[in-house]
């Protein structure tokens, strides 16, 4: 082993749910609550029903979300893990690497459900998966050489199954090296017109993280020094360009806090949109109702990474699936500036190909400004500028949008969040036996219970 894997295997084993700080604790079961929201609304999603389906086929004693059918945990990792991450409504990072870390609660669930653990257990390993893929993403940069951010999200991934496990030391360092070395995600799946692999990709991730901790467990060794040797991680997906510091906190054991750094989504669009289409909807709320014969041009100001991930690509002015509209600034600007909001059933096929939506994509430009730029990732900013032909101007910038920790959403809001999301899955009785159980997870010795309260 090298001293990453070391270090990491060390840190995740040695962390016990006494060290959480109480505010880590309750981010735990907001987070929760909020991916069983996002979960449970991408349910009748084509790729959730072609993975649900899928994995019927494989018998076991791991839940699929929603449902009362139980499938092996590797089945029913993927499509719990796909579920949270279809909508793109889940939490996310944002560093040298972006990341959607919630898709850890995929193997968290299912895992937990499989070794029969309690709400303390689930919690612990969620805020190690945390804190060990928030700080990869400080270290370096894998979409800029071509590899997906999802392979850190396998890192916490792995983390979370066998933390839940019970793997020792050395089983987690042999279940890290299996699942980095064999099971790397190239950026492509988020080029071009983007497919249902784009959230399927962390599901895939997942189900392989569960599966490297099941064979360690069972003594099988993995490669040596997957992180630090001459064709190992960060040769290979990172060029060298590595930064070791971020890790300093892991080597010391300090308590878990990075889950405290994340955000949460108002709105279902990736995030460096969030601030844009905020600021689209103060300017119709102020300016009122829009036509797009209204309008002389729209102009969003924004940052490098915003630019390079969700405006550069021709298929981002043209959108034509869900996947390539939730990743396109200036499609989720337009849609918000014209109907006040962005949700859900804006993803429909024909409100993508709204023509008034794309009457003021086509009048919408984009440029990277230099000032904004200097503020990521500390800050989101986004600019909306809308001019009008009659000579009136509206203009907003949000620099940190709302669910950011530095602007977060409350408990009320996460709790309303998950009543729009599942008003028309769940029961109101229902629902508020979900977030009853969410509040005390830490109090659950099963969490099959809460899984039971969310079946559709």
């Amino acid at each position: 082993m090298d001293s990453i894997t070391s270090a990491i295997s060390h840190y995740a084993v040695g962390i016990r749910y006494d060290d959480l700080p109480e505010r880590v604790v309750h981010e735990a079961k907001r987070r929760l609550l909020d991916s069983l929201g996002v979960a449970l609304a991408s349910y009748s999603a084509e790729p959730v029903k072609a993975a649900r389906s899928a994995a019927l086929g494989f018998p076991g004693k791991a839940s699929l979300l929603g449902t009362a059918d139980q499938v092996s945990v590797e089945w029913a990792t993927f499509v719990n893990a796909l579920m949270i991450r279809y909508l793109d409504f889940n939490d996310t990072y944002l560093s040298k690497e972006p990341l959607h870390p919630s898709d850890m609660y995929g193997p968290a669930i299912s895992v937990a459900e499989q070794e029969k653990v309690g709400g303390k257990d689930l919690i612990t390993s969620v805020a190690i998966g945390y804190e060990v893929a928030v700080r990869m993403c400080d270290a370096g940069s894998l979409r800029l050489h071509g590899w997906d951010h999802v392979n850190y999200t396998g890192i916490g991934h792995v983390l979370v199954a066998g933390k839940l496990m019970g793997l020792n030391e050395e089983q987690m360092g042999h279940a890290l090296s299996i699942q980095v070395i064999s099971h790397a995600s190239m950026r492509q799946t988020r080029v071009g017109e983007l497919s249902h692999w784009k959230a399927a990709t962390t599901a895939n991730q997942a189900r392989n993280a569960v599966f490297s901790a099941i064979v360690a467990r069972s003594g099988m060794t993995g490669p040596d020094k997957p992180f630090e040797g001459e064709m190992g991680f960060i040769r290979q997906l990172l060029a060298g360009e590595f930064d070791p510091s971020p890790l300093k906190d892991i080597i010391n054991m300090s308590k878990p806090s990075r889950i405290l750094d994340t955000y949460i989504k108002p709105y279902p669009v990736e995030y460096h949109a969030q601030s844009a289409v905020e600021a689209a909807v103060e300017i119709r709320r102020e300016a009122g109702p829009i036509e797009p014969d209204q309008v002389e041009y729209i102009k969003i100001e924004t940052f490098k990474a915003g630019y390079d991930i969700i405006a550069k690509d021709p298929e981002k002015w043209d959108p034509k699936t869900k996947e390539t509209a939730d990743h396109s600034l200036m499609w989720a600007t337009a849609t918000a500036l014209l109907k006040g909001d962005l949700w859900l059933g804006d993803y429909e096929a024909s409100e993508i190909r709204n023509p008034k939506v794309l009457a003021l994509l086509r009048k919408t430009k984009v440029s990277v400004e230099p000032e904004l730029d200097k503020l990521y990732p500390r800050a989101i900013p986004n600019k909306v500028i809308v001019k009008l032909i009659n000579g009136k101007e509206f203009e907003r910038r949000i620099d940190h949008p709302r669910g950011h920790p530095m602007n977060p959403m409350t408990d009320e809001e996460v709790e309303a969040k998950f009543r729009k999301l599942t008003k028309s899955l769940l029961t109101e009785k229902q629902q508020a036996e979900v977030i009853g159980l969410a509040w005390k997870l830490d109090e659950l010795t099963t969490i099959s219970k809460i899984i039971k309260a969310a079946t559709i």
